[in-house]
């Protein structure tokens, strides 16, 4: 092949050759207040707690849950959107907290996928825990208000295998959580009762509440 065709071939691939650019992501071209939205719908979806009811009552094995309507993987994506998301991922939804360890090796839906990072763990705010009255728990008083002390959020979800069947006494290693601004107590376990841990536990750090009347200790 003769220089000449050599340089006519060179140049017609040069030319046909697509040019690559770099481009901004387009998602950081929005306004703040808009990708915040973005995140919010990526991020968290209201199917989300009953999945966690379904896995953690073993109601439903892990293989059988639907994939996951939220996309953590957005997360990856950079180092802006990682700080801006992360936020959202862990202060707008509700955890579980890990039946013996508490806001240890929490999970948002999966138990058999804790988050394992105590610096991710401890941005969750809204957690969510199930409590069982006809078992001893694994954690003290002390315990569980270290814990959820001061949480934006704590939903105590209560059962027991016949209601009215026993105690309240795990319930009452509740009873020193202060500083929650949303408390709801819920299933097996006396209206009245409920209501008064509700308020316990939104009541000022260091407030002394008065005693309810009855604990339902049998």
């Amino acid at each position: 092949m003769s220089a000449a065709l050599l340089s006519a071939t060179a140049a017609s691939q040069k030319a046909t050759t697509p040019t690559t650019t770099t481009t901004p992501f387009p998602l950081l071209a929005l306004p703040l207040e808009i990708r915040l939205l973005i995140y919010q719908h990526a991020l968290t979806h209201p199917s989300l707690p009953t999945l966690r009811r379904l896995s953690t009552q073993a109601h439903c094995s892990d293989y059988v849950l639907p994939a996951l309507p939220v996309s953590p993987a957005l997360l990856l994506t950079c180092r802006l959107i990682n700080s801006e998301a992360t936020p959202v991922l862990y202060g707008a939804n509700t955890f579980a907290a890990h039946p013996s360890l508490l806001t240890s090796l929490p999970y948002l839906v999966r138990p058999s996928a804790p988050i394992r990072d105590p610096a991710v763990a401890r941005r969750i705010r809204r957690w969510w825990v199930h409590v069982r009255l006809d078992t001893d728990p694994a954690w003290e008083a002390a315990e569980v208000c270290a814990a959820f002390d001061g949480c934006e959020e704590l939903e105590v979800e209560v059962f027991q295998a016949q209601f009215a069947s026993c105690g309240y006494a795990v319930l009452r290693r509740f009873e020193g959580v202060r500083g929650v601004r949303t408390a709801r107590v819920c299933g097996s376990v006396e209206e009245g009762f409920a209501r008064w841990l509700e308020g316990v536990m939104m009541s000022g750090v260091g407030e002394r509440v008065e005693g309810h009347d009855e604990f339902g200790e049998g």
